[in-house]
């Protein structure tokens, strides 16, 4: 070889010698550049040898991720695999085997166990390096820190899980819907609520199985949501079920968004509510309804007349009326025959008053035996009129309740809207003060409402709070009409009278305040007063003149009084306080009273007849069916009414009438007054006809405790 060939051999290997040195140093720049950029990232770059398994490189960020130091693992290289845990270990030295066989690039996750105990999940990520041959000779790669993206898929996955849970197996209704309002899921509980199958439902839509009222508003609302003015609403809504029932629901419905603020479909929550809106329309019949007779109540009716009332401030020419009707002598029946009964006849009468007016129109009942009618948009007054008219004949036709054949009247009141009311209740009030007038003129009959009825109602009420503060300041005073024996002439008692002195009006006549005091139960003080002032007036005479001692003073007892529990007890209290001696007292009682309390007045009667009170019967005659009855009362005396003895004249009816009263009275071993004895005629009449005791204007008016007492001591003698 020649000197020039091998200089020229010499030149060509220096050359790939520098060649190699500047490649080697690049190499040595390249890894130093990735050493720097690697020591300051958070995720762990690696470098291993695929030929040794032996790791180059390991960034300073191992030592947070897996918690051991980068020189423990240049020690031992093994500490790398021996991290992961036992059960992810097998898939990756699997994988690790394989790839580095093949050279291919991987990924893979596992999870790594600190020295501490602690767990964190790692992505490793690796690709081969390849030398100028294709070979490769190491493995180059991160491994990421993605223990708090686990963390949030695991609880993504367990909230999903819950979610399918609570959704498969809740009580209520569940659906989710498209933003179109297709189904595209449900529950159980909503496919037996709606009496669907899932596979049924899921070909359907919200509009399919919605109630028509109940749409438009769903729609609208949903709309809002989807335009993001709302986040959810709650309304009440009706839906079809597959029986074509309407199904009551709770609906509550959420928009689900991606994370964009996307709309992506309705979560629906429905509750079935059937069964409560069914308890809540009961409770609203209930409240606003009868129990007994499944009438309207007062507060229905009330609410009725306000909308009619209203429809007269629109409508000049409206007209409707209001009939108040109240039962004649409905007491009786419940005294008599039980409240079973009582109750029965109320709502046949509900029925046949029903069956008098027409559908629009309204009966309602107030309560006990009264009933309110509403006649809405009536012709004229005469409507009105003829309806009160067919209640009466409806009411002619005898009811049969429990083997029973019942009669009953009715007193009805008529009141119009042409009066021009501007409240419910005045006009209702009106009605009722009719119907109180047609009950006082003799009852079974009706009239209609004009203002005098109203002027004499506010007197009325004066006259009740007049009367109450009258009994508190003590305005009243005891007179005394004396009863004189027919026989001899002499007095043989006094009927004990209440007679008011008002401070402004004078003297008020007793027909004018004791019907009040009778209905307001201020006649129970009244009359106990009265009790006690003549018993202990008497006392004090039958001490002075002690010649007079067999006089007797007679009171009257209302039918208020007769029904006190304690009147027995009240009574026995004066006496013992008075020193009184029982036979000396005469406590009169009309026979109305007796034969509307018979059962409760027998028993009182017989107790009062056993401490030696006598009893009598007053305005006998003017009563009903009381003949049939008499025979069962322990009655001492029967008073004839003034109106037979004013008309008595020799050889008439009247006298025929008191002949028959006094022979009668003496066949039960009783005694008679006769009251309104006015002239001497009438006094021979009934000394004629053996009557005992007589009373009126021929032997003396009423007389003041004074005058009561004067009369006594000039000993007088008719």
């Amino acid at each position: 070889m020649s000197h020039q060939v091998f200089y020229k051999e010499i030149e060509i290997l220096l050359a790939e010698n520098r060649k190699l040195k500047r490649q080697l140093q690049e190499v040595r720049e390249r890894e130093e550049r990735f050493r720097q950029i690697a020591d300051n990232v958070q995720e762990v770059f690696f470098m291993i040898s695929a030929e040794t398994d032996k790791i180059l490189y390991i960034s300073p960020a191992y030592e947070e991720v897996w918690g051991r130091s980068c020189e423990s693992l240049y020690e031992d290289p093994e500490s790398w695999l021996m991290a992961i845990h036992p059960e992810d270990s097998g898939k990756a030295l699997a994988t690790l085997e394989t790839k580095f066989r093949t050279g291919d690039e991987f990924e893979e996750d596992y999870r790594i166990i600190r020295p501490d105990g602690s767990i964190c999940w790692v992505s490793v990520r690796a690709f081969p390096v390849r030398n100028s041959q294709g070979k490769f000779n190491r493995f180059v790669g991160i491994a990421e820190d993605i223990t708090q993206k686990k963390l949030a898929e695991e609880a993504i996955r367990k909230s999903e899980e819950q979610f399918r849970l609570t959704f498969e197996s809740a009580p209520i209704g569940m659906a989710i819907t498209t933003l179109e309002g297709q189904i595209k899921r449900v529950n159980q509980s909503l496919c037996e609520a709606l009496n669907y199958t899932e596979t049924e439902l899921l070909k359907l839509s919200f509009t399919d199985i919605s109630h028509p009222e109940d749409l438009e508003l769903h729609l609208s609302l949903e709309k809002k949501l989807a335009h993001g003015e709302e986040s959810d609403f709650q309304i009440e809504k009706r839906y079809i079920s597959k029986n074509g029932r309407p199904v009551d629901t709770l609906l509550k419905v959420v928009m689900v968004r991606d994370h964009n603020g996307k709309p992506l479909h309705f979560n629906n929550q429905i509750v079935d509510i059937t069964e409560r809106k069914k308890m809540e329309q009961q409770l609203l019949h209930d409240a606003l309804h009868d129990t007994l007779t499944g009438l309207p109540n007062r507060a229905l009716f009330m609410d009725r007349l306000e909308q009619e009332l209203k429809r007269t401030k629109t409508q000049s020419s409206y007209l409707f009326a209001v009939l108040f009707l109240d039962l004649d002598r409905f007491k009786l029946v419940n005294d008599s025959m039980g409240h079973l009964v009582g109750d029965k006849l109320l709502v046949e009468i509900a029925r046949r008053l029903e069956n008098c007016v027409r559908p629009t129109d309204t009966v309602a009942r107030l309560g006990g035996d009264e009933f309110t009618i509403l006649l809405e948009n009536i012709s004229d007054v005469e409507v009105a009129t003829l309806v009160a008219e067919k209640i009466y004949n409806s009411l002619t036709i005898p009811f049969a309740l429990e083997n029973y054949e019942l009669f009953t009247t009715a007193s009805i009141g008529i009141a119009f809207s042409s009066q021009g009311y501007d409240k419910p209740e005045d006009i209702l009030r009106d009605a009722d003060l009719t119907m109180y007038s047609a009950k006082e003129r003799g009852k079974a009959r009706y009239e209609v409402f004009d203002r005098s009825m109203h002027t004499r109602a506010i007197k009325r009420l004066h006259i009740e709070n007049d009367l109450r503060r009258g009994i508190e300041r003590k305005e009243f005073a005891v007179y005394y009409q004396p009863i004189t024996s027919l026989s001899t002439g002499k007095i043989s008692g006094f009927e004990a009278l209440a007679r008011w002195h008002h401070p402004e009006r004078g003297f008020v006549s007793p027909g004018e305040f004791i019907p009040i005091a009778e209905e307001t139960e201020l006649i129970i003080p009244l009359g106990n007063w009265l009790l006690e002032e003549a018993c202990q007036q008497l006392r004090k005479w039958q001490i002075k003149y002690p010649e007079y001692s067999p006089i007797k003073v007679s009171v009257n007892l209302s039918g208020k009084q007769l029904r006190e529990p304690t009147l027995i007890q009240q009574i026995d209290c004066i006496l013992a306080k008075t020193q009184l001696p029982p036979n000396s007292l005469k406590l009169e009682i009309t026979e109305s009273i007796l034969m509307e309390n018979l059962e409760t007045a027998t028993q009182t009667l017989l107790d009062l007849r056993q401490k030696k009170i006598q009893l009598s019967i007053d305005d006998f005659g003017t009563g009903y069916s009381s003949l049939s009855y008499l025979h069962r009362f322990p009655v001492d005396t029967l008073k004839i009414d003034r109106s037979f003895i004013s008309e008595m004249k020799s050889g008439q009816e009247n006298s025929a009438i008191v002949k028959a009263i006094i022979t009668l009275a003496h066949m039960l071993n009783m005694d008679v007054i006769a009251e309104g004895i006015e002239n001497m005629a009438q006094l021979e009449q009934l000394k004629i006809l053996k009557c005992e005791h007589g009373q009126g204007y021929f032997f003396s008016r009423p007389l003041s405790r004074e005058e009561a007492e004067k009369l006594i001591a000039s000993s007088p003698q008719w």
